[in-house]
């Protein structure tokens, strides 16, 4: 993907130019996503053919913790917390909405493209959750609209109104409500305009509403760690919770001027509600980012090639969701067979068996490191591989998540190919903050202290609490996720040294030239990858264990034992 400024918008004509219809497309999309219906829905069943778990036996394939008792594919792409539809009938529901939002934003005219996406995303939200939880979500995101666009929240101001009406007063009176409340939240728009425009204190509402997520989750904690009582949230202020990452992103770019203060509603929300956004909802919410991202890479390239790239990903998706764990068996298979090696296939079991006192050799702990990160890399590849292709079928030439990780000759060059949205979200909200701010006359330091911000409290505040106690709201949950410090530390320190040996000591070769440094390659990119699956086992806290028994683990993995 060319790089581009953020926020810059593609010119007019080449938005036309990239806009030219080529109908044969909708073939192979629909034949992609009819694959997707076969693995993952009931249609097998429906259609009387041969389920995934029907051809996965005649090829004498074993596919552990991929199949259901129905047959078909149950892991990795999921509707998460509705109980209206079975699993697979929700994974129907969402398959068609990306099917309807690709038409619509393949055919329709620019000016509807916005419109269709929330259509189809209102249209699924509400046949998966139910009405309630949709006009919840609508209602949470026209607030945030409403207080960062003054200018153009007349309407969303009423509607905004109409909805809370209708979720907070039952029987007749909501007729009598819902249009009192919508222009009485239109008239106090109109009124505060002015100071929603830029007054003091704006700045505090508008954070309050954009971290109203991390307020929630820190109070419910606290109020169940001191009560016993578990708050229990709609779930459609779980979903606009999910995208915490996104709207901190919308509110960074918004104050450096890079969203339009005129911003269409429609254009507003079709950054957080579309289709793309259905499956997976915690799973790598920063992908897209916010709307400045988006709109640089809306129509960048024709738009058939961005489909016919995003169907590419959909199908290297599909092969990483369904074979990463038999190729990870496989490989613990043949080191037990041939080099009489113990792996772990999960770095949890090995943290349990260390606790335990089952005795682990140093290959031990690093192959089961190693493979446990390597399974992660498949599969979490595979869930956003998915994602990102939803983005460019819809017309976005959105950047992949994975840029070959194993390619990384040092840690802050993986940090970029194993999480870059999760990057850029780090960066955008918390590096850049730290590092225009502080120690402007020590270069190294400021490099430092931003890195560690980033990547320690950026990473495991903001980064790691959300999406493990957004669904939980206990205090158990938070003080165990706040406990894995240990990881997030060492992760900043590797990377922010890494950065400072660069600065202090340029490169002069480009990594991977087939030269005499070649084979130094291989060695720095084993050690990268290494370091970094090792250091997992302080993120993989199990009962009864602490920072010694992780630590001891550790050492272990490096050839050092204590005692």
């Amino acid at each position: 993907m060319a790089v581009r400024l953020p926020g810059a918008r593609t010119s007019a004509d080449r938005l036309a130019a990239h806009d030219r219809s080529q109908p044969w497309i909708v073939l192979p999309v629909f034949a992609v996503l009819l694959v997707y219906c076969w693995c993952y829905t009931n249609l097998a069943g429906w259609l009387g053919v041969a389920t995934p778990a029907d051809v996965a036996q005649f090829l004498n394939i074993e596919l552990p913790r991929v199949l259901d008792d129905d047959g078909n594919i149950s892991t990795k792409l999921y509707v998460s917390h509705t109980a209206l539809l079975d699993g697979d009938d929700e994974r129907l529901v969402a398959f068609a909405a990306l099917f309807g939002g690709f038409l619509g934003a393949y055919f329709l005219p620019l000016r509807w493209r916005a419109l269709s996406a929330v259509a189809w995303f209102v249209l699924a939200f509400a046949a998966l959750y139910g009405m309630g939880a949709t006009v919840v979500v609508l209602a949470a995101h026209l607030a945030v609209y409403v207080v960062f666009h003054p200018s153009r929240g007349g309407w969303s101001a009423a509607a905004l109104g109409a909805m809370l009406a209708w979720l907070l007063v039952d029987g007749p009176l909501v007729a009598v409500a819902m249009p009192a409340a919508a222009g009485v939240m239109a008239l106090l728009v109109r009124r505060a305009r002015a100071w929603l425009a830029g007054g003091r204190g704006v700045e505090v509402l508008r954070t309050i509403l954009v971290q109203a997520c991390m307020l929630t989750i820190a109070g419910a904690c606290v109020h169940e760690g001191l009560t016993g009582v578990t708050w229990r949230l709609p779930v459609g202020l779980v979903f606009f919770f999910y995208q915490w990452a996104r709207l901190m992103v919308y509110q960074a770019d918004h104050r450096d001027g890079l969203v339009p203060r005129e911003l269409p509603v429609s254009e507003y929300l079709a950054v957080f509600l579309a289709p793309q956004a259905l499956l997976n909802m915690a799973y790598a919410p920063y992908l897209g980012q916010a709307h400045a991202y988006l709109r640089a890479r809306h129509l960048s390239a024709d738009k058939t090639a961005l489909v016919r790239s995003g169907l590419g990903l959909w199908c290297l998706a599909l092969m990483y969701m369904v074979f990463a764990e038999h190729v990870v068996a496989l490989f613990i298979a043949f080191m037990e067979r041939v080099f009489f090696i113990k792996v772990y296939a999960f770095t949890s079991e090995l943290v349990r068996e260390h606790l335990r006192g089952e005795p682990l050799s140093t290959p031990t702990v690093l192959l089961s490191t190693l493979v446990d990160q390597a399974r992660i890399f498949l599969i979490y590849g595979g869930v956003t591989h998915f994602r990102v292709g939803a983005w460019r079928v819809m017309g976005y030439a959105v950047d992949t998540q994975y840029d070959r990780p194993w390619l990384a000759t040092n840690l802050a060059n993986l940090w970029g190919r194993f999480a870059f949205h999760f990057r850029e979200f780090l960066v955008r909200t918390f590096y850049y903050p730290v590092f225009l701010r502080f120690f402007r006359r020590r270069p190294l330091l400021r490099i430092f202290a931003a890195t560690m911000v980033a990547t320690v409290i950026g990473n495991l505040v903001w980064g790691h609490v959300p999406p493990r106690t957004i669904s939980r709201l206990t205090w158990s949950d938070l003080t165990t996720v706040l406990s894995t410090w240990p990881y997030f530390v060492l992760l900043g320190l590797g990377i922010s040294l890494t950065q400072i040996w660069l600065a202090r000591r340029p490169r002069t070769r480009r990594p991977w030239t087939r030269d005499r440094r070649f084979c130094l390659d291989l060695v720095c990119a084993y050690l990268t990858l290494q370091y970094f699956a090792l250091i997992h086992v302080f993120i993989r806290p199990q009962p009864g264990g602490n920072l010694q028994d992780y630590a001891e683990l550790v050492l272990i993995g490096l050839g050092v034992r204590l005692g």
